[in-house]
């Protein structure tokens, strides 16, 4: 997964790809690995549904064929790590990360040196 310096704020989770770190209303929450790239993967594309296959794939560097229900491991950790509701469940498809405020986009922030400015 290529990383970009891009961060995305949604309301109270905030995401900074270069540090890996995630904000919960300010608090720093921790995450594995792959916690961190499905989260990033899915906000990065908000209101598109995936797979579980979709995702592992975008997301695993493994080639492990039951690793797709490793993703609803994963959903239910972020859901229960974050406490959020942006993580949806689409039924008999799989999953999408939906914006609270009914926007398509999220806020990007781009860090240049020592200031955060809004893109």
């Amino acid at each position: 997964m290529a990383e970009t310096d891009k961060s995305l704020i949604y309301g109270k989770l905030q995401i900074y790809p270069v540090g890996r770190a995630v904000y919960i209303d300010g608090n720093e929450t921790e995450l594995t690995r792959m916690e961190f790239d499905v989260l990033y993967f899915l906000a990065s594309n908000p209101n598109i549904a995936f797979t579980r296959e979709q995702i592992y794939e975008a997301v695993s560097k493994d080639e492990y064929s039951g690793g797709a229900y490793i993703i609803r491991d994963i959903i239910y950790r972020l859901r229960t790590k974050l406490e959020i509701s942006n993580i949806r469940t689409l039924h008999g498809y799989g999953y999408k990360f939906s914006t609270d405020n009914g926007e398509d986009s999220p806020m990007y922030y781009q860090y240049t040196h020592t200031t955060w400015i809004w893109i």
